[in-house]
């Protein structure tokens, strides 16, 4: 009889501080999400985000920075010729635009033995 006193106490203690720590745990989580909550979580998640988002562009401004410094180094590595003065200005673009422009129409010589007209 002591031993079932004993056990049946033992499950009530067990029983009321399970009881106990589920209530506080549901309390908890429906603290968490009232309304001022949520709201607060996500200006504080948005204002971290857009922090994020900065250093992530700064960081990728210096990586592009740096490989084109290292591409302009290899290119110059392989075509230096002589100071950046020394290089010969660039050419101005044939009138128009695209590839056609750019195209030079050359009379071809008539052949004796062609069979096509020449162009007029």
């Amino acid at each position: 009889m002591f031993k079932r006193i004993i056990w049946m106490g033992t499950g009530m203690a067990v029983g009321a501080g399970g009881a106990f720590w589920a209530k506080r745990k549901v309390e908890t989580t429906v603290e968490r999400y009232l309304p001022e909550q949520v709201a607060d979580r996500a200006a504080a998640t948005a204002r971290g985000l857009g922090v994020t988002v900065k250093a992530a562009a700064v960081e990728g401004r210096e990586a592009m920075r740096q490989r084109e410094q290292e591409l302009r180094s290899q290119v110059e590595a392989r075509t230096f010729v002589g100071g950046r003065d020394a290089a010969p200005a660039p050419t101005p673009p044939a009138a128009g635009h695209g590839r056609r422009a750019a195209r030079v129409a050359t009379p071809r010589p008539a052949t004796p033995g062609s069979r096509r007209k020449p162009r007029r």
